[in-house]
């Protein structure tokens, strides 16, 4: 048993010392589990057996590779899925399911995967990579963003494998649950969509959220801004709106080299009855239009790259007022 799991995880022989150590413990009841958690876990395997399974799996790809810039609430988790169907890989997801493993793929140069998904800044991505990301009407997003945390109350996350992070999101969605949405609103949680497209690279991997990085987007002029914006989207080579379906799978074909016919359906939630119903006010309305006014340079960026048409008016406000209405919102 030693001899072979040694071989296939850390591609070597055990040590006579390694060899009588497990054999010892696989004479407890219930260790195998334990065993195979702590190689997984060791600097070993992360800095030698990894990488070259990784690299091993990889050698051959002669693939489109892809990355997914994930914006929260822009059916997100059924373009993932297409994608990984699409590119026939297992993606490498930025979703803080296991921190340590992603924290070690952060500090190396595994750049040779051929599928990289999250809600993550687009300077975390590889450069080597061609971009495809999902646009939604902004405020519909916030709506939106709201009910979710309002469902993680009252819901655990199956994906979520750090269960302190998830005793912690699990409080903090309590929180909000219990917070009228206006309120909530001065301080929404998680990046606003120009965090995701204005460069973090000088602040490091994984900084979108850090202080340092919000004050330095918000202290851009809007001449300063657009040139961020500009450049960054000249990374996505695809994308599209939420609600356009054949538009997203326009987008995951062109963008992954396979044709995909069919979105899968995740994460569709049809009754809110649990929930508080919200009103929208004109001073909370007014707060949703000027976040979306903001956000329009992002949609102008996108367009001028050729990537998306620009919503009209009444398009936008069709697309808020169908999800406020969907998602228990009334307007005074």
């Amino acid at each position: 048993m030693a001899d072979s799991l040694y071989r296939v995880m850390l591609g070597r022989r055990p040590t006579v010392a390694e060899r009588s150590s497990m054999a010892l413990r696989l004479q407890i009841p219930n260790q195998f589990e334990s065993i195979l958690s702590h190689m997984l876990d060791s600097p070993e395997f992360q800095t030698m057996g990894l990488p070259l399974k990784l690299a091993d799996a990889t050698k051959e790809w002669t693939g489109n590779r892809v990355f997914f810039l994930h914006i929260p609430k822009t059916a997100g988790t059924s373009v993932r899925l297409a994608l990984i169907d699409a590119v026939g890989m297992p993606a490498f997801e930025f979703y803080d399911r296991n921190p340590k493993v992603e924290a070690s793929w952060r500090e190396s140069n595994y750049n040779f995967w051929p599928l990289w998904v999250g809600h993550q800044n687009i300077a975390d991505f590889p450069q080597e990579l061609n971009g495809l990301t999902i646009f939604r009407e902004s405020r519909s997003r916030l709506l939106s963003t709201y009910r979710q945390k309002n469902r993680e109350a009252i819901a655990d996350n199956p994906h979520m494998l750090d269960e302190v992070r998830l005793a912690v999101e699990k409080n903090h969605s309590l929180q909000i649950l219990n917070t009228p949405f206006h309120i909530w609103l001065n301080n929404p949680v998680g990046g606003e969509m120009i965090d995701y497209f204005v460069s973090s690279k000088s602040f490091g991997p994984g900084s979108m959220n850090s202080k340092e990085f919000k004050d330095y987007v918000n202290g851009l002029n809007e001449p300063a801004l657009e040139t961020a914006l500009n450049g960054s989207l000249g990374r996505i080579t695809h994308a599209a709106w939420a609600h356009d379906g054949p538009a997203i799978l326009r987008a995951i074909s062109g963008v992954s080299g396979s044709n995909v016919t069919e979105l899968p359906r995740e994460n569709v939630y049809e009754s809110q009855k649990e929930f508080i119903p919200q009103i929208l006010n004109k001073d909370t309305v007014a707060t949703l239009n000027a976040i979306q006014e903001k956000e329009t340079l992002v949609y102008k960026a996108a367009h001028e790259q050729g990537l998306v048409p620009l919503l009209s008016k009444s398009e936008a406000d069709d697309l808020f007022e169908i999800t406020a209405k969907r998602l228990g919102f009334t307007f005074t």
